[in-house]
């Protein structure tokens, strides 16, 4: 199966929320930036632990807020998959999966938020301890290993035992071994190197055993991995429970980690109003990203286009063709507010990468587009448009044509020949240079028609100021225009929007090129009607 800008594969992911894989690709000014603040935070707290007199106070709070669909998930998994930083270890925990929101089950979460490899390095590391022990003639860590006599008569080393462990060739003593633990190391770095010793980690029922094997967690990470740890809290909200373990996890200020708590600015006003106490610690954060504009037309762009540079191969995908993909996808984001975020924006262009290999479209056209909304979101229409412009023309019209004076004009010239094609009215020469179009309606009245539609508003006033001054050579003066001026006795002003414009130019394309069909042509009389121009 091809694809369109020939990529082998569709670049856009299809779940509904982020996960690791499509995180891989981060585009977008603003999530770049709020990328660079983390990454900055973290290297900071890296070069603060890697010093001799580090301290307590190695520990970092960072919060990240905006709106849903804004891709705060996004870049959270983004900062976790970074193949490229030695010295982070991040645990990506969604909060909203959780229930109850207890200590036990959101340490439980945390603990399967980190990479399996994370733990096999920690348990390698472990275990060679225990076998440069049991080398050194450390009874205890011999028994751990299971070694004895008859390893030795065999031939077989301590350093052999071990790494039958590490590769899960053999198993070791876990009552020895907490033995063994016991005599080296505090209480929670027993009860946690076992845990990853054993691939099975204990519950945890009290704050203290929270904090303490959180901590060794961290510890061994830093010292043995050379690592600090980054705690990725999403969908934090305002239940007793998670900000009172939020609370405490803050004041515990475990070394070398940072915290970083992603919510929406509803749920921010919510916890502030449900704990000041935690709101006046979130506020005091070392960072506070804030994801404004992430939802931008430039932005949304940004992030499309970076989704097929990196799948793109063969570098077909060339800047003449990104210019063109925005330009479709900004004429999406401006019309239409269901596609004016990350998530939807993304939702919308994989389905269209599918239409377009079905149709064996070479690009994502207007074609392409309009097909995908059809079968996507086929209850979406152009907002207020008589003609029920398709998506794709009306994304002809937007790029290509926009809404010139001329345009207009020559569309209201080409609905006065329509009506009188169909003997609604009779069509007259101009006799002032005033009008755009003179005709007669069935009763005899003439009819004067003036396009006044610069994008300078100033000028339209006095423009339709000179207009009106030619109302006496017609019976009846209609003004089609953009600018919002005082009815006047001697003319009837028409403001047209954007739909009625879109309309108008639909109309005249299909009028030129005799493309009209019955059930339009009911459309055109109406679209006529609402202009007053019959």
């Amino acid at each position: 199966m091809t694809y369109p800008y020939g990529l082998k594969s569709n670049p856009y992911p299809s779940s509904p929320t982020p996960t690791e894989q499509d995180a891989k690709i981060l585009g977008g000014t603003k999530h770049q930036e709020a990328k660079h603040s983390i990454v900055e935070c973290i290297s900071d707290l890296y070069k603060q632990t890697s010093r001799r007199n580090s301290d307590e106070n190695d520990f970092r709070l960072i919060t990240v807020v905006q709106d849903v669909g804004s891709g705060k998930t996004h870049l959270a998994l983004h900062i976790k998959t970074l193949k490229t930083r030695q010295d982070i270890v991040t645990a990506y925990v969604d909060l909203s999966t959780i229930s109850p929101k207890t200590n036990e089950s959101i340490y439980s979460a945390i603990i399967r938020g980190f990479s399996r490899e994370m733990f096999s390095e920690l348990r390698a590391k472990f275990l060679m301890q225990i076998c440069e022990r049991a080398q050194k003639g450390d009874a205890l860590a011999k028994k751990a290993l299971g070694y004895g006599f008859l390893d030795r008569l065999k031939g077989i080393t301590i350093k052999q035992k071990a790494e039958d462990i590490i590769y899960d060739k053999n198993t070791i003593s876990q009552e020895i071994l907490r033995i063994y633990l016991g005599a080296h190391y505090s209480q929670h770095e027993s009860a946690v190197i076992q845990n990853i010793i054993s691939n099975s980690f204990d519950k945890v029922t009290n704050l203290d055993d929270l904090h303490g094997r959180l901590a060794a967690v961290c510890k061994f990470f830093h010292n043995l991995l050379g690592k600090v740890t980054l705690f990725e809290l999403d969908e934090l909200d305002a239940q007793e429970s998670s900000l009172e373990f939020v609370k405490s996890l803050i004041n515990a200020h475990i070394p070398a980690s940072v915290l970083l708590l992603i919510t929406t600015p509803s749920l921010y006003l919510d916890i502030q109003r449900a704990n000041p106490s935690v709101f006046d610690r979130l506020e005091k954060a070392n960072y506070k990203i804030d994801l404004a504009g992430a939802n931008s037309v430039d932005e949304l762009i940004e992030i499309a286009i970076e989704y097929i540079k990196e799948a793109d191969k063969t570098e077909r995908f060339n800047k003449k063709e990104q210019h063109d993909l925005a330009a479709k996808i900004r004429v999406l984001c401006d019309e239409f507010p269901e596609f004016r975020n990350v998530r939807s924006i993304i939702n919308i262009l994989n389905h269209a990468i599918e239409q377009g290999s079905e149709l064996g479209a070479s690009e994502i056209t207007e074609a392409v587009i309009d097909e995908t909304i059809k079968h996507t979101y086929p209850g979406l229409k152009i907002k207020g448009s008589i003609m029920e412009v398709p998506i794709s023309e009306f994304i002809k019209i937007k790029r290509t044509a926009g809404a010139t004076q001329d345009q207009v004009k020559q569309a209201i010239a080409n609905l006065v020949n329509y009506a009188h094609e169909i003997g609604n009215v009779s069509k007259s020469a101009k006799q002032n240079p005033s009008f755009d179009v003179v005709y007669s309606d069935p009763f005899g009245t003439k009819i004067g028609i003036a396009v006044v539609m610069n994008d300078n508003h100033a000028k339209n006033f006095e423009i339709i100021s000179n207009v009106v001054k030619s109302s006496a050579f017609v019976d009846k003066l209609i003004i089609i225009t953009n600018t919002s001026i005082p009815q006047s006795n001697l003319a009837t002003i028409v403001n047209v929007d954007k739909s009625k414009v879109i309309d108008l130019l639909y109309f005249s394309n299909k009028y030129t090129e005799r493309k009209l069909d019955e059930p339009e042509s009911e459309k055109v009389k109406i679209l006529a009607k609402t202009i007053s121009v019959i």
